[in-house]
């Protein structure tokens, strides 16, 4: 079985909104504190709906370098130019690997 933080990376170099939504339970909280250059500097996203349509809008303007390190990433994202280095990391799984909450910080 592939870990869900290879998912979770997969569907962000494939930009596949509905596949990394998928990955969170019902309620699934989603900690986004790297700031791109625009207000809000942090997210805080709950649910699955929610989490789809930030990175539906996301992926329009943005791409991705990513390298895994066991239950962390560490991804380098591009915003028109204006660079990122964050480590997203699994903070809570459920035990059928769904995300409950998942957390990306500036490194």
């Amino acid at each position: 079985m592939e870990p869900v933080i290879q998912k979770y990376l997969t569907a962000l170099e494939t930009k596949d909104f509905e596949a990394l939504a998928e990955l969170f339970t019902k309620n699934g909280h989603y900690c986004d504190y790297c700031a791109n250059g625009t207000s809000p500097h942090e997210f805080h996203l709950y649910g699955k709906e929610a989490i789809s349509m930030f990175f539906r809008n996301k992926f329009l303007f943005c791409q991705y370098s990513i390298f895994l390190n066991g239950s962390q990433a560490e991804l380098i994202a591009s915003y028109g130019g204006y660079q990122v280095m964050a480590i997203a990391s699994l903070q809570q799984l459920t035990a059928d690997g769904h995300i409950r909450r998942l957390t990306v910080r500036p490194k």
